[in-house]
């Protein structure tokens, strides 16, 4: 029985060595997958400048075609310089730092909006704007801001001193 198997062994190990090695690339594992290129990423330098500056974007250069994404530089909404990559296929936006899409003139605009008066002391903290204003009954408030589309996230009682 031994010679049976053994004997049914180097054929079968034979075959599949064959089987692998004829194999398309992609049936073995081996194939990589192409290089995007500039022409097939679907987007243009002008689409790159354009979805920036509609996602809050200013003073957009260097618009490049590299290792297979876009990239630039530019100011985000909230003034800071960032360097931005952008998959062409999603049209996501990777910037290196966290930034706001919304800049202060509009952070101040929607507060207004929502009812609040003299604003002022508007900054980008911990991730989201904060802007100091008075209700609608005169009280000193701290509005917290959506860095990304501008809603107000809420309010507290802002308290003379620190103590809030």
């Amino acid at each position: 029985m031994k010679t049976t198997l053994h004997h049914h062994a180097i054929p079968l190990a034979v075959a599949l060595a064959l089987a692998i090695t004829t194999a398309p690339p992609s049936l073995a594992g081996q194939q990589t997958p192409p290089a995007t290129t500039q022409a097939d990423s679907g987007m243009t330098e002008a689409d790159v400048r354009a979805l920036l500056a509609s996602n809050g974007y200013t003073e957009i250069n260097d618009v490049e075609f590299k290792e297979g994404t876009w990239t630039a530089d530019g100011k985000s909404a909230d003034g800071n310089h960032v360097e931005l990559r952008i998959d062409a296929a999603t049209r996501k936006i990777y910037p290196d730092d966290a930034v706001a899409n919304v800049g202060k003139e509009r952070v101040i605009a929607n507060v207004m909006a929502a009812g609040f008066r003299n604003v002022h002391d508007v900054e980008l903290e911990d991730g989201v704007w904060k802007a100091e204003a008075n209700d609608a009954d005169g009280n000193d408030v701290e509005v917290t801001v959506d860095p990304k589309d501008g809603h107000i996230i809420g309010s507290k009682k802002d308290v003379v001193g620190g103590n809030k």
